[in-house]
């Protein structure tokens, strides 16, 4: 089943993650790559993005004690927003509204994630809804929400012991066209962050 773009929120050993995972038909050919305090999806021909606007950004940014995680460029103003001092689910929430939907030819639902301590928070914006659910991030539990199909908050069985695990693990989900993945694992009062980019 091709369910495009996933966010994953999760906690393991008492740590809370983020992943994320590209699953594309139309542009397979990104990679994820580590910045400071942030992971980029980005076209290896950059000739790409003159095509398609929405295929380049931060999948994931940190900021303060969070981690945020989503398919595009609302990535920017979820973080801002919390810089600022507002609560991840109206963050989250604001800034989905802002931007709604991806104005592509298949109206791609915008989707994000925020992990802060043990709680999570998902979000959807599609063509007719925008939805916020706040989670409590238990041991050995996982929710996701994808951008086709698996449109829903529901469990997700990932885990891992790192963000290198978490991107191997997010990349691995038995979903189709898996393209690249990333991930940020809570590691004492920071996050350690990992790309993953299989040959």
């Amino acid at each position: 089943m091709y369910v495009g773009r996933i966010v994953v929120l999760g906690r393991t050993k008492g740590r809370s993650w983020a992943g994320y995972r590209v699953s594309s038909r139309s542009f397979p050919n990104r990679r994820t790559s580590v910045g400071d305090g942030c992971v980029l999806v980005a076209p290896l021909d950059l000739q790409d993005t003159m095509k398609n606007p929405y295929i380049a950004y931060n999948c994931l940014r940190l900021v303060d004690d969070a981690v945020v995680v989503t398919n595009g460029t609302q990535t920017e103003m979820i973080a801002e927003k919390i810089k600022d001092g507002m609560k991840p689910l109206d963050a989250i929430a604001i800034s989905l509204v802002a931007y709604g939907y991806e104005r592509d030819e298949l109206e791609t639902p915008r989707i994000a994630g925020v992990v802060r301590g043990d709680r999570g928070w998902l979000g959807i914006a599609r063509e007719n809804e925008v939805r916020v659910k706040r989670f409590s991030l238990e041991e050995d539990c996982a929710f996701m929400v994808a951008t086709y199909k698996m449109t829903d908050f529901r469990p997700a069985d990932i885990a891992g012991d790192g963000a290198v695990q978490v991107a191997e693990a997010a990349f691995d989900l038995p979903l189709e066209r898996p393209v690249c993945s990333a991930a940020a694992f809570r590691s004492g009062n920071w996050y350690e962050m990992a790309a993953y980019n299989p040959e």
